[in-house]
């Protein structure tokens, strides 16, 4: 299966042999992304593994393997950064200081560009289905998100695919600017966030989420997460990757930075109890989990 939104073990109920049953998940444009999650169900066998790792190195992709869960590991991180961007707009940020804090970051895409390029009618699908997953444990910044998503839906704009989205483009499907249809549905607030705390916004609303899945075991090795980071969705190729991100700034400073971001924005940006416990201790990914490393 290639889905993102189904559960591998789920569906491997189905089969007669659950051990043969896996996820191979590519990213779109699939002939310009090297990236390809291999998706672990509860009862995946060793050899489906090697096959599906054969296949991928084949077909001159780069493989990363992870544990089911909900949205895997990539979509999991990249979701949370368009909704934290799209949630701004709703906010009232001004929708050009979005995008530009996210680039000057080193991030290829904003969060309303890389919506448009996906197409906003697969964001309302996503998120209708993941609240009717969750229910009331749809999470409340994601229903601010929504709210932008589903009113451009709702106008027709879905993206780049119908030339209308957070942008508009030519006859040629060429962006042209930032719609101002966005400022008069959300009109943009005298007050301004500096463009430090909506770069602390966007990028830890990614990184929290690849620490929670390395807590929660989706990743097995924090190399795959940070290859899968920069080649799944171009995550700050710079940085290396969120753990070496988190490396790099250190993390006593990326907890003080969750706590200040979490008092004012709400518990999305709770400093998940790994972090915690590494910025206590003042510890670094690779210092800590480097071992993998050198096994390999």
């Amino acid at each position: 299966t290639n889905t993102s939104t189904l559960p591998i073990s789920e569906l491997a109920k189905a089969s007669d042999s659950p051990e043969q049953f896996i996820g191979i998940h590519f990213f779109s444009p699939v002939e310009r992304m090297m990236l390809v999650e291999i998706i672990k169900g509860e009862k995946t066998g060793e050899v489906a593994v090697a096959k599906a790792l054969d296949y991928v190195r084949q077909i001159h992709k780069t493989p990363i393997v992870v544990n089911d869960a909900r949205f895997f590991y990539a979509n999991r991180c990249i979701i949370p950064y368009i909704n934290e961007g799209v949630g701004m707009v709703a906010e009232g940020v001004e929708p050009a200081l979005i995008e530009n804090a996210a680039k000057m970051m080193g991030m290829p895409l904003g969060p309303l560009q890389l919506n448009d390029e996906t197409s906003i009618d697969l964001g309302v699908k996503i998120a209708k289905a993941t609240k009717a997953a969750m229910g009331d444990a749809y999470p409340a910044s994601a229903a601010k998100a929504d709210e932008v998503i589903f009113k451009l839906f709702d106008e027709g704009r879905l993206g780049r695919k119908s030339k209308a989205g957070y942008y508009e483009y030519d006859e040629k499907g060429k962006r042209v600017r930032l719609w101002p249809g966005l400022r008069e549905h959300w009109p943009t607030a005298d007050d301004q966030p500096d463009v430090t705390r909506v770069q602390h916004r966007l990028i830890l609303a990614q990184v929290l989420e690849a620490v929670r899945a390395l807590e929660e075991g989706v990743l097995e090795d924090i190399r795959e997460g940070d290859v899968g980071a920069i080649l799944g969705w171009g995550f700050m190729p710079w940085s290396g990757g969120p753990f070496s991100w988190l490396d790099i700034i250190g993390t006593p400073y990326a907890a003080e930075r969750c706590d200040e971001l979490a008092a004012a924005y709400g518990p999305r940006f709770s400093t998940p109890a790994l972090l915690r416990e590494m910025a206590d201790k003042g510890q670094g990914f690779y210092a800590r989990f480097g071992h993998t490393a050198e096994a390999a």
